[in-house]
Protein backbone atom coordinates (compact mmCIF):
# COMPACT_ATOMS: atom_id res chain seq x y z
CA UNK A 1 0.00 0.00 0.00
CA UNK A 2 1.38 3.62 -1.28
CA UNK A 3 2.01 5.51 1.75
CA UNK A 4 1.58 8.65 0.73
CA UNK A 5 -0.12 9.34 -2.80
CA UNK A 6 0.56 11.89 -5.23
CA UNK A 7 -2.15 14.12 -5.94
CA UNK A 8 -3.18 15.51 -9.75
CA UNK A 9 -3.29 19.57 -8.41
CA UNK A 10 -2.54 22.88 -8.93
CA UNK A 11 -2.07 25.74 -6.57
CA UNK A 12 -2.98 29.31 -7.25
CA UNK A 13 -0.17 30.82 -4.46
CA UNK A 14 3.23 30.02 -6.57
CA UNK A 15 4.76 30.11 -3.17
CA UNK A 16 2.82 27.03 -1.89
CA UNK A 17 2.81 25.41 -5.86
CA UNK A 18 6.70 25.42 -5.59
CA UNK A 19 6.64 23.84 -2.46
CA UNK A 20 3.89 21.12 -3.17
CA UNK A 21 5.49 20.54 -6.88
CA UNK A 22 8.95 19.74 -5.12
CA UNK A 23 6.95 17.30 -2.64
CA UNK A 24 5.49 15.50 -5.52
CA UNK A 25 2.27 16.90 -4.84
CA UNK A 26 1.43 14.45 -1.63
CA UNK A 27 -1.66 13.93 -0.11
CA UNK A 28 -0.24 13.78 3.40
CA UNK A 29 2.29 16.94 3.48
CA UNK A 30 4.13 16.55 6.37
CA UNK A 31 4.82 12.50 5.27
CA UNK A 32 7.50 11.39 3.54
CA UNK A 33 7.07 11.68 -0.03
CA UNK A 34 8.80 10.02 -3.21
CA UNK A 35 10.75 13.48 -3.79
CA UNK A 36 11.85 16.73 -2.12
CA UNK A 37 13.78 18.71 -4.39
CA UNK A 38 13.79 21.52 -6.50
CA UNK A 39 16.09 22.85 -9.05
CA UNK A 40 16.73 26.06 -10.38
CA UNK A 41 18.88 28.63 -12.34
CA UNK A 42 21.41 29.21 -9.20
CA UNK A 43 22.15 32.80 -9.16
CA UNK A 44 18.52 33.57 -10.46
CA UNK A 45 15.90 35.39 -8.68
CA UNK A 46 14.03 32.19 -7.75
CA UNK A 47 17.24 31.34 -5.88
CA UNK A 48 17.71 34.27 -3.93
CA UNK A 49 13.72 33.61 -2.72
CA UNK A 50 14.52 30.30 -1.64
CA UNK A 51 17.71 31.07 -0.20
CA UNK A 52 15.92 33.92 2.02
CA UNK A 53 12.69 31.57 2.97
CA UNK A 54 12.32 29.33 6.03
CA UNK A 55 10.49 27.21 3.73
CA UNK A 56 13.63 25.78 1.83
CA UNK A 57 16.91 24.74 2.54
CA UNK A 58 19.55 24.75 -0.17
CA UNK A 59 21.10 21.16 -0.62
CA UNK A 60 24.04 22.00 -3.33
CA UNK A 61 25.00 23.59 -6.52
CA UNK A 62 26.56 21.92 -9.74
CA UNK A 63 27.52 24.70 -12.50
CA UNK A 64 25.01 26.83 -12.91
CA UNK A 65 21.96 24.65 -11.39
CA UNK A 66 21.18 25.32 -7.35
CA UNK A 67 19.31 21.81 -5.47
CA UNK A 68 16.86 23.03 -2.49
CA UNK A 69 14.63 20.87 -0.49
CA UNK A 70 11.66 22.13 1.63
CA UNK A 71 12.09 22.10 5.28
CA UNK A 72 9.73 20.90 8.10
CA UNK A 73 8.60 24.80 8.46
CA UNK A 74 7.77 24.45 4.82
CA UNK A 75 6.10 21.31 4.94
CA UNK A 76 3.10 22.88 7.72
CA UNK A 77 3.09 26.07 5.60
CA UNK A 78 1.69 23.82 2.91
CA UNK A 79 -0.47 22.19 5.31
CA UNK A 80 -1.58 25.23 6.75
CA UNK A 81 -2.56 26.63 3.15
CA UNK A 82 -4.22 23.89 2.21
CA UNK A 83 -6.62 23.87 4.72
CA UNK A 84 -7.04 27.68 4.50
CA UNK A 85 -7.94 26.92 1.03
CA UNK A 86 -10.19 24.02 1.51
CA UNK A 87 -8.29 21.45 -0.47
CA UNK A 88 -10.93 19.39 -2.04
CA UNK A 89 -8.69 16.23 -2.19
CA UNK A 90 -9.16 13.58 0.66
CA UNK A 91 -7.09 10.42 1.14
CA UNK A 92 -9.73 7.18 0.93
CA UNK A 93 -8.83 3.52 1.85
CA UNK A 94 -10.06 1.30 -0.83
CA UNK A 95 -9.81 -2.68 -0.47
CA UNK A 96 -11.19 -5.20 -2.82
CA UNK A 97 -10.13 -8.66 -3.15
CA UNK A 98 -8.10 -9.00 -0.19
CA UNK A 99 -5.86 -6.01 -1.47
CA UNK A 100 -5.95 -2.46 0.10
CA UNK A 101 -4.98 1.28 -1.52
CA UNK A 102 -4.41 4.37 -0.39
CA UNK A 103 -6.20 6.57 -3.19
CA UNK A 104 -6.78 10.10 -3.58
CA UNK A 105 -9.95 11.58 -4.54
CA UNK A 106 -12.28 14.37 -4.10
CA UNK A 107 -15.50 11.78 -2.88
CA UNK A 108 -15.71 8.37 -1.79
CA UNK A 109 -16.96 7.07 -5.22
CA UNK A 110 -14.07 8.62 -7.35
CA UNK A 111 -11.75 7.02 -5.36
CA UNK A 112 -13.77 3.54 -5.72
CA UNK A 113 -13.28 4.28 -9.85
CA UNK A 114 -10.54 5.49 -9.76
CA UNK A 115 -9.21 2.27 -8.21
CA UNK A 116 -10.88 0.28 -10.63
CA UNK A 117 -10.13 2.03 -13.54
CA UNK A 118 -6.50 1.32 -12.09
CA UNK A 119 -6.84 -2.49 -12.01
CA UNK A 120 -9.12 -3.18 -14.61
CA UNK A 121 -6.36 -2.51 -17.16
CA UNK A 122 -4.61 -5.92 -16.14
CA UNK A 123 -7.91 -7.82 -14.67
CA UNK A 124 -9.93 -6.75 -18.15
CA UNK A 125 -12.59 -8.62 -17.31
CA UNK A 126 -13.87 -6.85 -14.25
CA UNK A 127 -17.42 -5.26 -14.74
CA UNK A 128 -17.76 -1.56 -12.34
CA UNK A 129 -20.67 -2.89 -11.37
CA UNK A 130 -19.04 -5.94 -9.90
CA UNK A 131 -15.86 -4.25 -8.38
CA UNK A 132 -18.50 -1.79 -6.89
CA UNK A 133 -20.23 -4.53 -5.18
CA UNK A 134 -17.56 -5.91 -3.47
CA UNK A 135 -15.08 -2.39 -2.39
CA UNK A 136 -15.06 -1.02 0.44
CA UNK A 137 -14.14 2.68 1.20
CA UNK A 138 -13.44 4.69 4.08
CA UNK A 139 -11.71 8.40 4.60
CA UNK A 140 -8.06 8.10 5.95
Amino acid sequence: MSENPSVNRSLKDKTMDHIDHALGRPIFPLRESYRNYFATDANGPQARAFTASPNWKKTGQRDDMAFFSVTDLGRHALVDHLKTIENPWKAFVVSFDGYTKIVPAQSRSAAKYSWWLEISDCWNDLRFIDFAKHARVRAV
